[in-house]
């Protein structure tokens, strides 16, 4: 690996405690090099006596691999991807430790309980799991990341989960599938607004500015303009899900290691937002753009190409759709970062005016000025991830298009920002507007 950055590994959720990570930019060189002395499966596994006496750190993800002893709740929704799967795990130590797979995870573990009959016993490798410590009325927990985390069951190929197969094979209970109880999601009583502020702060940007710690909240913005990077405002993603995709062994892979035959652009666009005289950067993702837009970012670089501009970093003039708008907006703020990044939103006066009425005061803050950052660390928030949670909110939207918490895992070289608005220079595409 050549012509690298490195930088301190500041990630929220990580799976090594080391100080550095190193940083992909655009002259970075990757050639495949066979290393016998490093092995390709490694695995960081902690044991369930550790996690129990509470020695481990909750931001870092860890291997488990343990034996499935009951199963506690299987709650199936697969239209809107908020399955849940609650089951018991245990190891040699006989330590007893609650395990949660959430969303495609929980589908692939019920999916194999499912189907592989009667009295079997289960064994699971849960690879970059999260650990999160009891809290309230809830228990010690075990749990799948964000992204990331990795599922292998019963798979005897692997090391680790023969081990701990042959070891436990004569304690653990026999599985029946025939006796698995399946819950059906029940519809909401929540209305489409209280759905909207679930577990968020409902605060203003004057707010927002004061804010310490990484927080889920709403707000109300006005979309002032576009700020430019070196990314333009679409990337390349996968045909099968969002991530994004890049050459690897001579084939188009996402980092889901799907093919893809050709790339699907993909909206990426970081927007001012401005609530009075306070200000904010916003990063909204590919189904929100095509809400607010109303046409996909294909339909957009065609019409590009079209009017005879093959720039990829031109901004077409459709995308002023979106400035200018006023909108109550559910988003990831992260302070060290400066930017929000947009989960969803809504645009009738009737939401705005909620969010409005339930804005906390902030006169003593109305005075403090707010300082936008064009420095080059700014731009790592496009890249780095603001969540690995596997906490889903059983309530929020879902879009079959970019997910809207979804961070694009693919760092760039760093830019200062620029403004657009009098850079633009599509008078084909400008005439045929009207303008």
């Amino acid at each position: 690996m050549q012509n690298f950055k490195v930088s301190n590994n500041d990630f929220s959720f990580k799976s090594t405690t080391h100080g550095y990570k190193l940083v992909f930019c655009g002259s970075t060189y990757v050639k495949k090099t066979e290393l016998p002395e490093i092995p390709i499966d490694y695995f960081n596994i902690l044991g369930l006596a550790s996690i129990a006496d509470g020695k481990f750190q909750p931001n870092v993800l860890v291997d488990v691999v343990r034996g499935v002893t009951e199963i506690l709740q299987t709650q199936i929704n697969s239209d809107n991807n908020k399955s849940k799967f609650v089951f018991m795990i245990t190891d040699m130590s006989k330590i007893v430790v609650q395990c949660t797979l959430w969303g495609n995870f929980a589908l692939q573990f019920y999916e194999y309980y499912k189907n592989h009959g009667e009295d079997v016993n289960i064994v699971v490798l849960l690879q970059n799991a999260r650990i999160k410590a009891a809290q309230g009325g809830f228990p010690l927990n075990v749990s799948n990341a964000w992204s990331g985390t990795k599922l292998i069951i019963n798979d005897i190929s692997n090391v680790e989960i023969k081990k701990l197969k042959d070891s436990l094979n004569a304690e653990l209970p026999k599985l029946s599938s025939s006796s698995l109880q399946v819950e059906t999601t029940q519809t909401s009583q929540y209305s489409d607004f209280d759905k909207f502020i679930w577990k968020a702060e409902v605060i203003s940007l004057a707010e927002i500015a004061m804010l310490k710690q990484e927080t889920t909240c709403v707000t109300i913005a006005k979309l002032e303009k576009f700020e430019v990077g070196n990314s333009g405002w679409y990337y390349d993603g996968c045909a099968e899900c969002t991530k994004s995709v890049a050459v690897k062994d001579g084939k188009l892979k996402c980092y889901a290691n799907h093919i893809s035959s050709e790339p699907v652009p993909r909206y990426k666009l970081e927007v001012l937002g401005v609530d009075g005289k306070f200000k904010s950067h916003f990063v909204f993702w590919d189904s929100d753009c095509f809400k607010l837009i109303g046409k996909s970012a294909l339909q957009m670089k065609n019409e590009l190409v079209e009017a005879g501009e093959d720039n990829p970093l031109e901004f077409p003039f459709g995308l002023d759709a979106m400035l200018k708008k006023e909108l109550a907006i559910r988003a990831v703020f992260q302070p060290k970062f400066n930017r929000l990044s947009v989960i969803s939103f809504k645009d009738d006066e009737d939401s705005r005016k909620k969010v409005k009425d339930t804005f906390k005061s902030h006169e003593d803050v109305s005075k403090i000025p707010i300082s936008l950052s064009s420095s080059q660390d700014d731009m790592k928030s496009l890249s780095e991830p603001l969540s690995v949670s596997a906490d889903f909110d059983p309530n929020a939207a879902n879009s079959v298009m970019t997910p809207c918490k979804r961070i694009n895992p693919e760092a760039s070289e760093d830019v200062e920002s620029v403004q657009l608005s009098s850079t633009k220079t599509m008078k084909p595409v400008k005439k045929e507007d009207g303008r």
